[in-house]
């Protein structure tokens, strides 16, 4: 992500994107994303430029069912209203290549931050899992109950909860973006065609996998993932891990081939699909063993095979959250978040047993400590 809006500067030949009587001008490309490009901009059309904006463009020859994804997502999010997720600022339907402005989030990915906490062999605090993962079940919450115009349940599950898509800004608060993969029984949605699987694989509850239509317990599944994952620095699906059958099953060998990944990861969806189907509580138990015993029993509620078995909502996910952090001696929120990840993310003291540090740029805010919060 890029570090500060003061790095930089407009050029006159930048794309300039327009509609109505706003104008945006790009500032850089932050390069593709599924069938378009995406592009940091500002505001130019008040004289003076104003706050970095995110543009969503698509390609130079858009399908249809491309142009109408983009502008359904457009749709959704301008129905939400959750402060932990980027708002729609402008739509340009007719365009020739149409695109969507959006909120910038200015931060750090939690995927940054999770893979920083590997090379420091360090995982984050219980608190500061327990609070993210409540923040973003919050936002969840808010848009699985989310109503059309019309007051109709769309029944929305987000399809994409993972890493990648959940940052931590510079003043501590997490946001929950990329709703591209939305799943809605919205009235002209796109249908997703065939058997493709939409989404991150890597995290993607095993009914989705398998292309089941999914309820709002699918993001809770991946949730569980990400929660665990801040608790040990382990991914439970990781391929090095051993006793996972190497033959799938009969029902995935027969969907094998006919399964397709929207974004391949490092396995085909049958046989990420296997592997959650053959975790156990045992598996869970083992990687969460130095965490908290209440968010150990989160992780392994969420987790379960059988989506009658998770919680039903992510508010009841939320409040078990929001119960262990109460418990704790000290309140822990965003400010609490910011400290430990200026403590936990700065280039100082970066160097244990011969591991260098990346070379990743950290953002600003996240690279100076406050003072008496070294460590």
């Amino acid at each position: 992500m890029p570090t500060r809006a003061a790095t930089y500067s407009l050029s006159p030949e930048a794309p300039r994107f327009t509609v109505g009587s706003r104008t945006y001008a790009a500032v850089r490309s932050l390069g593709p994303y599924g069938v378009g490009e995406r592009f940091l901009a500002r505001p130019v059309d008040a004289g003076e430029p104003g706050a970095l904006v995110l543009i969503q463009r698509l390609h130079a020859t858009p399908s249809e069912g491309d142009r109408r994804r983009l502008l359904e997502e457009a749709r959704l999010l301008r129905l939400l209203n959750h402060p932990s997720i980027p708002r729609v600022l402008a739509v340009a339907p007719g365009a020739q290549r149409p695109w969507v402005a959006l909120e910038y989030v200015e931060g750090m990915s939690l995927e940054r931050v999770l893979n920083r906490a590997v090379v420091r062999r360090q995982p984050m605090s219980a608190p500061f899992a327990a609070s993210v993962v409540a923040q973003v079940a919050d936002a969840l919450h808010a848009a699985h109950g989310l109503e059309d115009e019309r007051g109709q349940l769309l029944h929305l599950v987000h399809r994409d909860v993972c890493p990648r898509h959940i940052f931590l800004t510079r003043d501590g608060e997490v946001q929950l973006t990329a709703f591209g993969a939305a799943f809605t029984t919205r009235p002209g949605r796109p249908a997703t065609p065939g058997l493709l699987v939409k989404g991150t694989g890597e995290y993607s509850a095993p009914e989705v996998l398998v292309h089941r239509v999914p309820d709002a317990r699918a993001d809770i599944f991946s949730l569980g993932l990400i929660l665990l994952e801040l608790l040990s620095n382990r991914y439970l699906l990781d391929p090095s891990d051993e006793g996972v059958p190497r033959a799938l099953p009969g029902h995935l060998a027969k969907l094998e081939n006919r399964l397709r990944a929207e974004d391949p990861g490092w396995a085909p969806p049958a046989h990420l699909a296997a592997r959650a189907e053959h975790l156990r509580p045992e598996d869970v138990e083992r990687v969460t063993a130095g965490a908290p015993a209440a968010l150990r029993a989160v992780v392994l509620r969420a987790l379960r095979l059988q989506p009658e078995e998770r919680y039903a909502s992510a508010l009841t996910l939320r409040d078990e959250l929001h119960g262990f952090l109460a418990q704790q001696a000290q309140p822990y929120g965003k400010e609490e978040r910011l400290a430990e990840l200026q403590r936990r993310i700065s280039t100082r003291g970066y160097r244990r047993e011969g591991v260098e540090t990346s070379q990743e740029p950290v953002p600003a805010e996240f690279r100076r400590p406050r003072a008496g919060m070294e460590g």
